[in-house]
């Protein structure tokens, strides 16, 4: 049986994600967005911690080693904004490529994102629409001459215009089995179309990028356990969601509790604090989910969790979706303005929710 009660250091890593999360990271949320980029201090802040970077300690990252903490570290650092934390971990998770598929002729290129903090690395990974975990339009393969040429179109690449380290991942074209590889920035064959701003997470500058490039062998990552280090990316994407539905459920139920209406808080209706309740409970829900899983992901013995996953994706997805859509009608028309931030939250969690859906994952079930 998986445990899913929080030891002490992780307690601590909460602890300190929402500490920071709420008073280094949501001050500054609004401005992140309008600018489209960490303001340097805060990035800093948050990159000292490591806790976006989970790299061993010898490549010079803060050794958080178990996806368990990594998904309580995101997800209490994004209670306080989730665009700056998207941002942070979507660089963080080019080191964690690196560290674990590079080899030891890859320690440079990591321990150049830990100990440098205007780095960015950037990992290539969404296609922008519908599929399955594996089924990448992408396609890695081997050239007559041993060479490796990489043709396909990403889309929401985070720092897709500027990164360097860039990692691509595709299929094999032959084997059909997932692959990724090391492109550097001055390729030839690189297309890059910047976002002028979008739904949410502008913080992280996402683009839209395309690939018909050649590179050498070497620059083709070691493909052992590389769905497993996919799947704990992706799972971060959930911590991350979940971080945000909790911050719009909890504000949107102090609102209630302050805003009066008829002689009494509106949190006294009913028609106000069910949807509420039952939000919080789903929260809780897919939170624990989402621990199983990243617990089971370090279990030797587990079968590949790929599906497992894509659907805990979708279900986390709806759920931040709905929970962030009761806080922003709880405010009624306040909701829709920028004086509140949970019209913010629920921007974030519909774009977190499209970037890596499943279509064949989905919480309905047809009643036959």
């Amino acid at each position: 049986m998986v445990n899913l009660e929080l030891d002490a250091e992780q307690l601590e890593v909460a602890e300190l994600g929402r500490q920071l999360g709420l008073e280094v990271l949501s001050p500054v949320a609004r401005e992140a967005e309008e600018r489209r980029g960490v303001p340097e201090g805060v990035w800093r802040t948050l990159f000292e911690t490591g806790l976006t970077v989970p790299v061993p300690e010898e490549l010079g990252g803060a050794g958080i080693g178990d996806t368990v903490t990594l998904m309580v570290a995101l997800e209490n650092l994004s209670y306080g904004d989730p665009g700056i934390v998207f941002a942070a971990y979507s660089s963080g998770v080019a080191a964690m490529l690196l560290a674990r598929h590079g080899g030891p002729e890859r320690a440079a290129l990591v321990r150049g994102l830990t100990s440098d903090p205007t780095a960015r690395g950037a990992v290539a990974l969404y296609e922008g629409q519908g599929r399955g975990a594996a089924e990448f339009a992408t396609v890695i393969h081997t050239t007559d001459d041993g060479r490796i040429r990489v043709r396909g179109h990403k889309t929401a690449v985070a720092f897709g215009a500027d990164a360097d380290p860039l990692v691509v991942v595709g299929t094999d074209e032959r084997s059909g089995a997932v692959r990724a590889v090391l492109v550097p920035r001055d390729t030839d064959g690189i297309t890059v179309k910047a976002y002028d701003g979008g739904l949410a997470l502008d913080a992280a500058r996402t683009a839209a990028m395309s690939f018909d490039v050649t590179v050498p062998a070497e620059n083709l990552l070691d493909a052992e356990d590389l769905l497993t280090t996919l799947g704990r990316i992706r799972l971060g994407v959930a911590a991350i969601a979940l971080g945000t539905a909790w911050r719009a459920i909890d504000y949107a139920a102090e609102y209630a509790t302050e805003r009066v209406a008829f002689g009494r808080p509106i949190a006294a209706f009913q028609g106000v604090s069910f949807p509420l309740a039952e939000a919080q409970m789903r929260i809780t829900q897919a939170r624990l989910e989402t621990l199983d899983l990243a617990a089971r992901l370090h279990d030797p013995d587990a079968a590949d969790l790929t599906a497992a996953i894509s659907r805990l994706l979708a279900h986390v997805g709806e759920t931040a979706a709905e929970a962030t859509r009761a806080a922003v009608q709880t405010l009624g028309g306040h909701g829709f303005i920028a004086e509140h931030p949970v019209e913010l939250w629920y921007r974030s969690a519909m774009a977190l929710s499209a970037l890596d859906f499943d279509p064949l994952c989905s919480s309905f079930t047809p009643a036959l």
